[in-house]
C-alpha cells in the first residue's frame, strides 16, 4: 500500500506571474515612448533670443532660416524681467543645433532703408524672419542677444576691428563706408556715445586685405562733406566720394611726413581728426615751449593759431593767454599779456640727427641773433590772426626768460604798432618850419596865378587865328565851287583843252616829216628817182 502510494507523487506545474493580457498595454507604452522620443528628436532644441521689440514677428509663422534655408521656428515671445524688451522663443532643427556657437549672430530680417541702401525688400510679400551668422567659438550656447540691424562683419571674415574716437565734427551712422584713396575697404560696426567724456566713438571694421594698410602712423579723419582751399593754382575742393558726400564716412591714410611704420595686427584705438586739413595741424607733436610778450590786443589769436617761419609751418599757439593768476605768480608787474608757442620740429625734420635738444641750442642762437615774432592777419574776411617769425630784431647776446619760458622778442603790430608810427610821424612834422612852408606855398600860388594868366591870353589868341583860318578854308571852298564840272568856267576850260588837241594832231604829219629829214626845212624835199620797169623774167 505504501508501495503504491509513493509510486503516485503529485506534479507541481508553475503558473506565470503576468498575465498575457498585460502584453498589449506594455506595447502601447513602447510605442507611445517612441513617438515621444521621435517627437522630440524632431522638436529640436530651444533658444532664446533677445531683442528690443517684436516688430514683423508672429508666433508659429516667423521662420529661422540660415543662408535662406528653413533650420526652425518662432514658438513664443514674452517680455523680459524690466519689461524694456521682449525674448523670442525659438524652436532649431535638432541636425542644426551646431549653428549654435556662442559668437553667433541673430537678427530679423525686414525691410530697411538706411545710408547704406535699401534691404529686405523680398520680406514685403513673405513677412520677416530671423537669419543668423555662425561663430567660430567651438562653445555652444541657447541664449543670445539678437541684432537690431544686419552686421557689418561677421565672426568669419577676415580684416581688423579698431575704435575711432571723436570729440566733435559731423557725427556718423552704422553702415557708413570706410575709405583709403578713394576705395571702400570697411564700414562703421557700432556708433556709441559717452555722456561721462562727451565723446563718440566708432566701431569700425576694415576688410581683408586692407587692414595691413593699418600702421602705427595710420590717420583717420571724417570724410563727410567737402572741404576746399585756395593755393597758387586756384581753388581746389577735395571729397573722397559721392557716398560719403552726402552721407559721411571715415578716410585714412599716412601722412606724406612719415614712414610707413609698424602694421597693426590687433584691435587698436584711433583719432578720429575733424577732415583731412586738421591731421597736420592738431596732429601730436614733439615740442618746445616759448613765452611772447605781447602788449597790443591779442583778438584773433586763440588754441591752434599757426606760428610760421616765413610763410613755413612750425608750430602753434598753446594759451592765448597764460592767465592772470600764473602771471602773477611769475611776475606781479608784468603788464603784456605772456602768449605760450608750441615750436614743433617734427614738422620741419623727421631724421634722428634733428632732436629738440638740438633745436633748442639753435633757437637760443637765432634769437641772439635777431629772431623775433610778429602778430599778423592770416584772414582778413574771418579774422583770423597767425604768429610769424623772422630775423627783424636787431642782434643781441641777452637771452630773457618769463618764469620757465625762454621769450621771444615780438615786434609790435596792429594798434600799438599803428600809434608809434603815428608818433613818429607827428615828431616829423612837428620839426618842420611850417612859416617857411606857407610862405613859399603863397610864392608858388601867385607864380601859378601869373602862369594862368599869361595861358588864358595865349588861349584867346588862338582863338582869333582859329577864327582867321576858318574864314580863309571858307573862301577856298568858294573857289573850288566855281571850278566844279557844272561851273561855265570849267566848261570854257574844257573847251579849250579840246582845241589845242586838235591842233597838235594836225601837226603831227609835219613833225613826223620834219623828224625823218631836218634838213628839208632849208634845202626842201630832193626829188625821187623816176622808177623804172623791171624785165620779166624769161
Amino acid at each position: 500500500m505504501t508501495d503504491e502510494v509513493s509510486s503516485k507523487q503529485a506534479v507541481v506545474t508553475h503558473k506565470s506571474r503576468i498575465s498575457s493580457i498585460w502584453i498589449l498595454p506594455i506595447i502601447a507604452v513602447l510605442v507611445g515612448i517612441g513617438m515621444l522620443y521621435k517627437e522630440w528628436q524632431d522638436q529640436g532644441q530651444t533658444i532664446t533670443i533677445a531683442f528690443e521689440n517684436a516688430e514683423g514677428l508672429e508666433v508659429n509663422k516667423t521662420k529661422v532660416k540660415y543662408k535662406n534655408v528653413d533650420i526652425g521656428m518662432l514658438d513664443g515671445i514674452e517680455f523680459n524681467e524690466d519689461g524694456d524688451g521682449i525674448l523670442a522663443q525659438v524652436v532649431i532643427d535638432r541636425e542644426m543645433t551646431h549653428f549654435l556657437r556662442s559668437d553667433s549672430q541673430f537678427w530679423v530680417v525686414r525691410p530697411r532703408i538706411g545710408s547704406s541702401g535699401v534691404s529686405g525688400i523680398g520680406t514685403l510679400l513673405s513677412g520677416a524672419f530671423i537669419t543668423l551668422e555662425k561663430g567660430k567659438d567651438e562653445q555652444l550656447s541657447n541664449s543670445f542677444v539678437g541684432l537690431e540691424s544686419p552686421p557689418i562683419s561677421s565672426p568669419n571674415d577676415e580684416g581688423l576691428k579698431v575704435s575711432l574716437v571723436s570729440s566733435g565734427g559731423k557725427a556718423l551712422r552704422e553702415g557708413n563706408p570706410v575709405m583709403y584713396r578713394g576705395f571702400e575697404v570697411g564700414a562703421i560696426e557700432l556708433v556709441d556715445f559717452d555722456v561721462d567724456t562727451r565723446e563718440i566713438t566708432y566701431e569700425v571694421f576694415i576688410n581683408a586685405p586692407f587692414h595691413n594698410l593699418v600702421t602705427t602712423n595710420t590717420f583717420f579723419w571724417n570724410a563727410g562733406g567737402f572741404e576746399f582751399s585756395t593755393n597758387g593754382q586756384g581753388l581746389a575742393i577735395d571729397f573722397a566720394s559721392v557716398e560719403t558726400f552726402l552721407a559721411g564716412g571715415v578716410q585714412f591714410d599716412i601722412p606724406d611726413d612719415l614712414p610707413l611704420g609698424e602694421r597693426i595686427t590687433e584691435a587698436a584705438s584711433f583719432k578720429l581728426y575733424e577732415n583731412k586739413r586738421s591731421v597736420t595741424e592738431e596732429r601730436v607733436y614733439e615740442y618746445l615751449e616759448y613765452a611772447i610778450l605781447v602788449e597790443d590786443s591779442v583778438a584773433g589769436v586763440q588754441v591752434g593759431t599757426p606760428v610760421e617761419y616765413r610763410g613755413i609751418r612750425v608750430g602753434r599757439v598753446a594759451k592765448p593767454y597764460l592767465g592772470f593768476h600764473q602771471t602773477n605768480l611769475i611776475d606781479p608787474d608784468e603788464e603784456r599779456i605772456p602768449v605760450i608757442i608750441h615750436i614743433e620740429p617734427q614738422r620741419l625734420a623727421q631724421e634722428e640727427g634733428y632732436s629738440l635738444e638740438w633745436f633748442d641750442r639753435q633757437f637760443k642762437q637765432w634769437i641772439k641773433t635777431g629772431l623775433a615774432a610778429k602778430i599778423e592777419s592770416a584772414n582778413y574776411l574771418t579774422g583770423a590772426m597767425k604768429i610769424n617769425l623772422d630775423m627783424t630784431n636787431p642782434v643781441s647776446n641777452e637771452i630773457t626768460y618769463f618764469g620757465q619760458y625762454m621769450v621771444i622778442p615780438i615786434n609790435e603790430t596792429g594798434f600799438a604798432g599803428i600809434l608809434d608810427k603815428t608818433d613818429a610821424l607827428l615828431a616829423k612834422i612837428n620839426a618842420l618850419d611850417i612859416e617857411s612852408v606857407i610862405v613859399s606855398v603863397n610864392d608858388v600860388m601867385s607864380s601859378a596865378e601869373t602862369t594862368l594868366d599869361s595861358a588864358n591870353d595865349a588861349i584867346i589868341s588862338t582863338q582869333s587865328v582859329i577864327l582867321t583860318m576858318e574864314q580863309t578854308l571858307r573862301e577856298g571852298q568858294s573857289v573850288m565851287k566855281g571850278l566844279q564840272p557844272s561851273s561855265p568856267i570849267y566848261q570854257e576850260l574844257q573847251d579849250n583843252l579840246i582845241e589845242i588837241q586838235r591842233t597838235l594832231d594836225s601837226l603831227q604829219p609835219f613833225i613826223e616829216k620834219i623828224s625823218a629829214q631836218p634838213n628839208s626845212l632849208i634845202f626842201g624835199e630832193q626829188a625821187q628817182p623816176d622808177q623804172e620797169p623791171k624785165r620779166k623774167n624769161p
